[in-house]
């Protein structure tokens, strides 16, 4: 009997040895000294993986991770992509398509070997900026910033331009809003997160029906909600919003928010994994659930990881679990990962100040897109071209109002493309602000007329040199009062006030002379919002760039969540770090020496 008992505890033993724990995270070396990638996608598909990343190109595995191919921009020839920043994509056997960040799309019908750029021009009927790319039979789907774009035929790298080739699902199927976040197709079922909630379709997008996860709705009935992503199964419908996660278990009449438990409310993706498991992507770590949201087990920086932030995740085809973050990729593990290094601090800064000038309010409002695009920031080379941008963009669809940020006077018109400038009655110190608006579809105001605060300058359109639907916001300072005269472009993330919950960094990065270094990175922010233009890291102003007169700044990391980082540029292979404190509604004026 003795021996029996015996025998049964070691095959029992055996047994729960088959199934490992896996309860921490390490980071993928995607190539040759490349581990600290920003991940924005991942997508398995049995034994493949894609990886798409900010900056780095895209990674494709056939054996689970296990190696890798990169597809990237910088080839020495004609045969590599376009841009090296991937934002979503997918595949089919040798048959590739990508959707960039700046460049519309690249396509590829020889297994990556060679690529063709289908720009935003090729996208120009819609001027759209994709957030995703979706292979579903013959048919691809791009949900984006203005619709769901249809082709109804394969993209192939030889097609032309037409507007025949495909059709736009939007608010005339339907949808409660253009703006797409993430979309889910399950055989004739559409699952959408849009700027204005959940909304979904029975049949492959013809109509739709729209709710609220958080219950919340407009005066006019509509959702009032912005549904950053979203997944289903046969028994439940989960949407991740930024305060939140819920889901439905009755086809989207009612909602339960599961939120209880989670490293953040800010949820950036939810995977359901093959034994029908709940795994949360958020701005502060991992979230698994095995018992519908009721408890979580949540994994961060203890578990393996770089940073908070996680991006996306997926399954492979061996059931692991990958994870993307702005400094990597990562997979699960039995075994304690080896401690992260970070970079030496040579300063701390924990003087938090009330703003100079943070006065002017956003000139687009928080029912809309109110973030700016991160990847199209004051000094940061304009996407697709050389130039420098001397303000920022906020991303919308056509026809979003654009509002006056001050009490002022219009100065200038020119309906042509679409650009008004508003003198601020407030000014700074002995300096006339001037407020730019850009591509707006209409001009409401002429020279000379008084605004209030949040009335209507326009709305948000394309004209101009646009390459796509957006506001390009500007503000510049003048000693004249006179709008012809030449003005100096500065910053308007000290300008304008900062999200919710958000302060301002403004920096100097100098070498031990005191002589400002440009075009430095500046990496350690990493923040919730927006997904579709993330922040990846800040960059010091070009040499020409104007400071504002307050700070005498040449970097600046705007909307940055209240809290504690650690910051550091990277110059000539060396990191030189910096504590930094963050307030609501303050800024916080940092240094970082080069040399030092």
């Amino acid at each position: 009997m003795h021996r029996y008992l015996s025998f049964l505890f070691a095959l029992l033993l055996i047994l729960s040895c088959g199934e490992k724990e896996l309860k921490y995270w390490e980071r993928i070396e995607l190539s040759e000294g490349l581990s600290q990638a920003h991940i924005l996608d991942i997508a398995c598909k049995g034994d493949e993986v894609f990886v798409c990343t900010y900056s780095d190109g895209a990674f494709f595995s056939k054996d689970n991770g296990q190696t890798w191919r990169q597809f990237k921009a910088d080839t020495g020839d004609s045969s590599g992509l376009s841009a090296d920043y991937i934002i979503s994509g997918d595949w089919d056997d040798d048959y590739i398509i990508l959707a960039t960040l700046c460049d519309g799309l690249n396509v590829s019908d020889d297994g990556g070997d060679t690529w063709q750029r289908l720009g935003n021009d090729f996208l120009c009927g819609k001027s759209a900026l994709p957030v995703s790319v979706i292979i579903d039979d013959e048919s691809t789907y791009i949900p984006s910033s203005d619709g769901i774009i249809h082709f109804k035929d394969k993209i192939t790298p030889d097609m032309e331009y037409s507007e025949d080739i495909f059709k736009t699902i939007d608010k005339g199927q339907g949808l409660a809003s253009e703006y797409i976040y993430d979309l889910v197709i399950r055989d004739n079922m559409f699952f959408a997160g849009t700027l204005h909630g959940f909304s979904y379709s029975v049949d492959k997008g013809s109509n739709w029906i729209n709710c609220s996860p958080t219950g919340s709705y407009t005066d006019e009935g509509a959702p009032d909600c912005k549904v950053k992503t979203v997944a289903a199964n046969e028994k439940y419908w989960y949407a991740g919003c930024d305060n939140g996660l819920f889901y439905s278990d009755d086809k989207g009449q009612h909602w339960v928010n599961i939120s209880r438990g989670l490293p953040s409310v800010y949820i950036h993706d939810i995977l359901i994994d093959r034994k029908g498991k709940l795994w949360v992507a958020t701005y502060k770590g991992i979230a698994f659930t095995d018992n519908d949201g009721q408890s979580y087990k949540t994994f961060g920086k203890t578990s393996g990881f770089y940073g908070d932030n996680i991006n996306c995740l997926a399954q492979s085809g061996d059931g692991n679990i990958f994870a993307g973050t702005n400094y990597g990729l990562y997979r699960m593990k039995e075994k304690i990962p080896a401690p992260n290094n970070y970079p030496t601090v040579q300063a701390e800064f924990g003087k938090l100040e009330k703003p100079a000038h943070q006065w002017l309010i956003r000139p687009v409002s928080p029912n809309v897109n109110n973030y700016l695009d991160q990847t199209n920031l004051f000094s940061s080379i304009i996407c697709g071209s050389s130039a420098k941008n001397q303000g920022c963009l906020y991303n919308n669809s056509e026809g979003v109002k654009a509002l006056a940020v001050d009490y002022g006077t219009i100065v200038y018109t020119n309906r042509k493309i679409g650009h008004v400038v508003l003198k601020c009655d407030t000014r700074y110190k002995n300096y006339y602000v001037y407020a730019h608006y850009h591509h707006l579809k209409k001009v409401a105001r002429w020279i000379g007329q008084r605004v209030s605060k949040y009335d209507i300058i326009g709305l948000v359109g394309r004209k101009g040199k646009a390459v796509r639907e957006c506001l390009y916001f500007e503000v510049s300072l003048s000693k004249m009062d006179d709008s012809n005269v030449p003005n100096e472009p500065v910053n308007p993330e000290l300008w304008q006030k900062p999200l919710p919950g958000c302060g301002t960094i403004a920096g100097i990065i100098a070498d031990t002379a005191g002589n400002f270094i440009n075009d430095v990175k500046i990496f350690g922010v990493e923040k919730p919002a927006p997904a579709e233009t993330p922040f990846s890291y800040a960059k010091s102003y070009h040499s020409l760039a104007y400071s504002s007169p307050a700070y005498k700044e040449n970097f600046v990391i705007g909307d940055v969540p209240a809290g504690d980082y650690l910051l550091w540029a990277v110059y000539d292979g060396e990191k030189y770090a910096i504590k930094a404190k963050v307030a609501s509604l303050k800024v916080a004026q940092v240094k970082i020496i080069i040399g030092q």
